[in-house]
């Protein structure tokens, strides 16, 4: 009876409560000598690791796309309604489309949108990038101006109001950027100023001085990406519920119109 409880303790289940609470007190690194005990937890401890890994439970994610790929892959069967149709309209499997048989063969593929940016930002960040060279091109060719001495006042004066809207737009910009896991704005002076280490050499001096805007050319490109993106208008201080909301509830993107 003992000897059949020996052989019974040499083989404990290596899922049980009694082998996790060993395994943690034996030194099974491999490399070292290891007693008969030793060897036996370390094999135990490998048998269970390839359990886990062999019934490892796949993400929600990986799920999803396995299921969308096996959907994908799977031709439509000549029961499907729309199929049906199309075969009696002359359509034969693996023929092209159209008149001839000469259209598309495959079906367009399906590119899913992963990210977490909204659907309106890729387009207003390109349309800012065309704003943006059309801005500087301006500049460079209307050269330096004469101005008054009022009309130099008045510039002054719109210039702090616009100062003062650009740092309201830049702080409510990085706000929402950051809700959407953006880590860095589209453009530096999308949101507020940091001070840096003084670490600029040539090429960045370069690139500065092109990039370097007017505070109302800067508010201007801050104030659509947060319309076009966000539905948000600072002057407002509303987030809108679509563009269509703040299309009709909103009076206008600058401040003269509200």
């Amino acid at each position: 009876m003992a000897a059949r409880d020996e052989v019974e303790d040499d083989d404990d289940d290596y899922m049980s409560d009694a082998f996790l609470r060993t395994e943690t007190v034996a030194d099974v690194r491999p490399g070292l000598l290891m007693t008969h005990e030793q060897q036996r937890l370390h094999d135990q401890l490998k048998k269970r690791k390839e359990y886990e890994l062999l019934n490892r439970t796949p993400g929600l994610k990986v799920l999803e796309e396995q299921g969308r790929q096996a959907g994908l892959e799977t031709a439509i069967d000549s029961g499907n309604k729309g199929f049906a149709l199309l075969q009696k309209m002359g359509y034969k499997p693996g023929s092209g489309i159209g008149k001839n048989n000469s259209g598309r063969v495959e079906p367009i593929g399906i590119v899913l949108k992963t990210d977490r940016k909204g659907l309106g930002r890729d387009a207003a960040l390109k349309e800012i990038r065309e704003r943006k060279k059309s801005m500087i091109r301006s500049r460079k060719s209307a050269g330096p101006s004469v101005c008054k001495f009022r009309e130099r006042q008045a510039q002054e004066a719109a210039e702090k109001l616009d100062r003062s809207d650009l740092f309201r737009c830049q702080r409510v910009c990085r706000q929402l950027d950051l809700e959407q896991d953006i880590q860095e704005p589209s453009e530096k002076f999308f949101w507020p100023e940091v001070l840096l280490e003084d670490d600029t050499n040539e090429e960045s001096i370069e690139e500065q001085e092109q990039d370097n805007m007017s505070i109302s050319e800067q508010l201007e490109l801050v104030i659509f990406y947060l319309r076009h993106t966000y539905n948000y208008c600072v002057y407002c201080g509303t987030v809108y519920t679509d563009e269509e909301d703040l299309k009709g509830e909103c009076p206008g993107p600058n401040r003269q119109d509200h």
